[in-house]
């Protein structure tokens, strides 16, 4: 039972750097020593590109044809609407009408009578039945045939315009969606352009938030470039010396000789005292 001092234990650790570790910390040392002794600088001016004069000349175009566009657009609503409603199909409405009936008809009456009833007038008169029934009869046929004449004359151009009053309601109404859209057309010109301003609007506060964030970060980010630089160098070897407790002297010879006179009471007084002093003596070897 050899005594301890109480000095405790201590382990010290180091680390070594290979000769080509330490030829890289050599170029880079340089580098990161400037780096680290000044922050890094911001471009001076501004990142975004502001509009061409091109791009300009056709905003504000865009925006003086936006009004004549909502015009047109709102005389085509006008005209499809007119088209789209019940009196469209009333072919009285269509003023040239009783024209053209009068166009078809007047050949009709004028035929009757100009060449139809003088002729039977002038047959009568030649054979002498002049005011008879023959000749009323003669003159009713013609009136009649004149009559049917101008009725289907009349009924046919009724008919063909009641039938493009229809069709031309069914293309105002396949171009209503268009009609829609021109509607919008100036509303939308006149958003494109408010759409870019504001994207180049959203870009500029953009740029500033970025600008402002960079300032605030730029001190971690050159201490992070930092550490980076030093930890992505090869690892070296690491040594490790630990030093151990010293022994004192005098109490390992006090607890040798108690160890040793525990081991001679077997052999009674004389052989406790010879075993004492040889385990003093031991703890000295």
């Amino acid at each position: 039972m050899g005594g301890q001092s109480s000095t405790p234990q201590t382990q010290t650790t180091s680390t070594q750097l290979s000769p080509e570790q330490r030829q890289l910390m050599q170029l880079a040392m340089p580098g990161v020593t400037q780096f680290a002794a000044s922050t890094p600088q911001r471009y001076g001016g501004t990142t975004i590109s502001g509009f061409d004069p091109s791009q300009v000349a056709g905003q504000t175009g865009a925006l003086d044809t936006a009004g004549g566009q909502r015009t047109l657009g709102q005389a085509g609503a006008n005209t499809t609407a007119s088209w789209l409603s019940p009196n469209a199909l009333d072919v009285q409405n269509n003023p040239a009408l009783q024209g053209q009936i009068g166009a078809a008809t007047r050949p009709i009456t004028e035929s009757l009578m100009n060449v139809a009833l003088p002729g039977i007038r002038d047959s009568a008169e030649r054979t002498g039945n002049f005011g008879s029934s023959r000749q009323g009869i003669a003159e009713g046929l013609a009136v009649g045939k004149a009559a049917s004449a101008v009725g289907d004359a009349t009924s046919n151009i009724v008919n063909n315009q009641y039938n493009t009053n229809v069709a031309t309601q069914l293309k105002a109404l396949g171009l209503l969606p268009q009609t829609t859209a021109n509607m919008l057309a100036g509303d939308q010109t006149t958003s494109a352009v408010g759409d870019v301003r504001q994207a180049l609007s959203q870009a500029q506060l953009g740029e500033q938030v970025g600008n402002f964030n960079y300032d605030q970060m730029a001190p971690f980010l050159q201490s992070k470039e930092i550490m980076s630089l030093l930890t992505g160098l090869p690892g070296g070897s690491t040594t490790s010396t630990a030093s151990t407790p010293q022994r004192n002297p005098v109490t390992g010879a006090l607890g040798g000789a108690a160890s040793g006179a525990a081991m001679g009471s077997f052999l009674g007084p004389v052989g406790m005292a010879g075993g004492a002093g040889l385990g003093a003596l031991l703890s000295f070897l």
